[in-house]
């Protein structure tokens, strides 16, 4: 009895820590990569960000944006619409705050009563979140490619 109670406890523990280390690798500012497709990875290698992203935080997603950039070689030639990711310094506004839930390597959306899950695939320098099969009403086919911002955040 005792053997069997240490192994769940075991068990239980080492998956808390899987689901601790995910999602403390998640928590911070990431932006979607400026030259990816819908569904295809950037093509500069997510040098260039996109002005959109997010902020994750314990069991929440925060929609940001970039608000001050001057960059010109952003996709469409539209001037401050996106940064590279080496930028010492942006100013974001904050917008809508979403539930998410992390369990192994999947990122679990909660929106207008459906949960949309994304499978979160790490690359060498950005994330893809690919959105299940199953969908919700609200979700598309686009596949997220992101890079977390380590520069300094100021807020607008």
């Amino acid at each position: 009895m005792q053997l069997y109670l240490i192994t769940f406890l075991l068990i239980i523990q080492f998956a808390n820590l899987s689901y601790s280390d995910v999602s403390k690798n998640l928590e911070g500012y990431w932006f979607q990569c400026e030259f990816s497709g819908k569904k295809t990875s950037p093509d500069d290698n997510c040098k260039m960000l996109d002005n959109d992203g997010f902020k994750f935080e314990k069991n929440n997603v925060i929609h940001i944006k970039n608000t001050e950039s001057k960059e010109k070689k952003c996709k469409k030639n539209k001037i401050g619409q996106c940064f590279k990711f080496d930028t010492k310094s942006i100013v974001v506004k904050f917008g809508r705050k979403d539930k998410i839930n992390v369990e192994k390597d999947n990122l679990i959306l909660s929106f207008l009563g459906c949960d949309q899950k994304y499978k979160l695939i790490y690359n060498k320098n950005y994330l893809e979140a690919v959105p299940d099969k199953k969908k919700c009403f609200w979700a598309g086919e686009k596949h997220f490619f992101l890079r977390k911002y380590i520069g300094k955040i100021l807020k607008n």
